[in-house]
């Protein structure tokens, strides 16, 4: 008995290169390294986008500066992606997460990262908004401590 194929001899190029293709993607993609990483320790409760973390040890991965970051409690009980953040210049300074805290709730609103020229805006904060906060002691910094680059 013969196999009569269905595909015509125009499409089997296509579909090998595609198969060609995915099988050198894949393992790359599997084997990939984050740009950046590093650790910090939240004090207190945060929302990060539409996710709740509570107090404790976190590792972030950036793969890249305009890809989401990977967050992931130290225990292993908890790991978010954060939004496509937006890029602006770095600030002075170490890295550091920027946190506003406002009627008991905290808020995760950008990441400075010196080591990769940028600061990682997850919720913007309007200039005349983060001088009133700095005021009233509504901004915190959190350290980052970089562990690969």
């Amino acid at each position: 008995m013969r196999f009569i194929s269905r595909a015509s001899h125009s499409t089997r190029p296509i579909l090998l290169a595609t198969l060609l293709m995915a099988s050198i993607a894949f393992p790359v993609a599997a084997n990939a390294q984050p740009a950046w990483v590093g650790k910090f320790t939240l004090p207190y409760e945060v929302h990060w986008n539409h996710a709740v973390l509570p107090a404790g040890d976190y590792t972030i991965s950036v793969d890249s500066k305009s890809s989401p970051a990977l967050i992931r409690a130290t225990n292993g009980s908890r790991s978010i992606y954060t939004n496509v953040p937006t890029v602006a210049t770095s600030e002075r300074g170490p890295a550091s997460l920027l946190i506003t805290g406002s009627g008991g709730q905290h808020t995760v609103r950008s990441m400075n990262s010196p080591l990769l020229g940028v600061s990682l805006v997850f919720q913007a904060i309007p200039k005349s908004e983060r001088e009133a906060l700095a005021k009233t002691g509504e901004l915190e910094s959190v350290p980052v401590m970089v562990t690969k680059k």
